[in-house]
């Protein structure tokens, strides 16, 4: 007989996961999160977007690409989408170093 449902029995120590599932042995699937996250008001894929965006106008490309593990040219199509053009990022650290120094 295969147990349905999301009885659990006991909290064993020896779980990984986060949110375990209903059948022994497995985590919860990421529909289920999604649609017990929805229950609460967050929008999982909005929410991603507007991380993503807003980490995208506060750090280089590059560094973008390599943390999150994708291509350059994603991680530049993301800063341009957020407005976080880092281009111009060199010459707006010496305008600023100037700026202070004259004051």
């Amino acid at each position: 007989m295969t147990r349905r449902g999301k009885a659990k029995i006991g909290t064993p120590d020896d779980v990984p996961w986060l949110f375990p599932g209903g059948h022994p042995g497995h985590p919860l699937t990421d529909s289920q999160i999604g649609k017990r996250l929805h229950r609460f008001g967050v929008r999982p894929k909005q929410d991603r977007s507007t991380a993503l965006f807003t980490l995208a106008t506060e750090v280089p490309a590059a560094i973008l690409a390599r943390m999150l593990g994708v291509h350059i040219k994603v991680a530049v199509q993301w800063q341009q989408a957020s407005a976080g053009d880092w281009a111009a990022y060199a010459a707006d650290v010496s305008q600023r170093a100037s700026h202070s120094d004259q004051s």
